[in-house]
């Protein structure tokens, strides 16, 4: 949850599903899977249930004559998140998100992920279903192990990926950025795996800023850092140097993320914090 349009003749399946579906990885790259980091870390990460509104950013582009563009955007996502007692963090998340174009025709997108990661980061099982206006556009069931390389099985499916051994999961992704969310490092650049793309990874640069941002208080519970860094990511593929999208997060050394702007082309998205809250998991039985 990108670089693939769907197989499809449709305009609108092109221009609506295709970003939605970039929405949905960056997403779970940086603050939900973000989560997932190792042991040394979670003393600061935590369990929730996180509400964001979607709307469409304002963008300063010409529009060309004859060509399609989005006019508005709106949708929601909602996320759980759950620390399985220091074995793996588990997700579920869903996300609808509402298009109108410049010709005023509409479309509904829905995507339905969920994933398990072990805390060692070495093994994941994620699940994503995709839809459009109630119709199942894409479904995956899939299995990663990470040993000399990265590779991944699917449900009834014989195919196999091999990825490079420094292609990493989300989880150590998020560790790295956390690690050097206030270093003196400017940048850092990591290749991922998380399975919204199933037979792809990403070339990830992370440019970290020094401006910093609070949210209302009312939206941040107790035990929630209200001090945000803001933070660029450029996601590129297939070794092109043009990136496929670029977003910029508010995100707090916890992992939680306040703001997120998507910039495409032709438009830009935004999802704005709109509820959090905390999960804490009794873990006495595990003992």
């Amino acid at each position: 949850m990108l670089v693939r349009a769907l197989i499809t003749i449709n305009l609108i399946l092109h221009i609506y599903m295709y970003p939605c579906k970039k929405l949905l990885l960056s997403f779970l790259l940086i603050i939900a899977l973000g989560l997932l980091s190792s042991k040394k870390v979670n003393s600061k990460l935590l369990s929730f249930q996180s509400e964001y509104e979607v709307s469409l950013g304002e963008l300063n582009k010409s529009r060309l004559p004859g060509k399609t563009y989005v006019d508005e955007a709106s949708g929601y996502l909602l996320i759980d998140w759950i620390n399985n007692c220091e074995e793996s963090w588990v997700t579920t998340q869903r996300m609808m998100t509402k298009f109108i174009n410049s010709h005023g025709v509409g479309t509904v997108s829905e995507i339905n992920y969920s994933l398990n990661e072990a805390a060692d980061g070495k093994k994941m099982d994620f699940v994503l279903e995709i839809k459009e206006n109630a119709e199942v556009i894409e479904r995956h069931f899939g299995n990663a192990d990470k040993k000399d390389k990265l590779e991944v099985t699917f449900l009834k499916s014989d195919k196999i990926l091999s990825f490079p051994s420094d292609v990493i999961f989300p989880h150590e992704f998020l560790d790295d950025i956390l690690k050097n969310l206030y270093s003196e490092k400017n940048m850092i650049v990591r290749n991922v795996y998380e399975g919204t793309i199933p037979d792809k990874f990403f070339n990830i640069s992370v440019f970290f800023t020094d401006q910093e941002t609070k949210v209302n208080k009312k939206l941040v519970p107790k035990g929630v850092i209200n001090k945000f860094k803001k933070i660029r990511m450029a996601y590129y593929q297939d070794k092109v140097q043009v990136p496929v999208f670029e977003q910029t997060i508010h995100l707090n050394e916890q992992g939680i993320a306040s703001f997120f702007r998507y910039d495409y082309p032709d438009y830009s998205l935004e999802l704005n914090l709109k509820k959090v809250e905390l999960t804490p998991l009794d873990c006495s039985n595990n003992r």
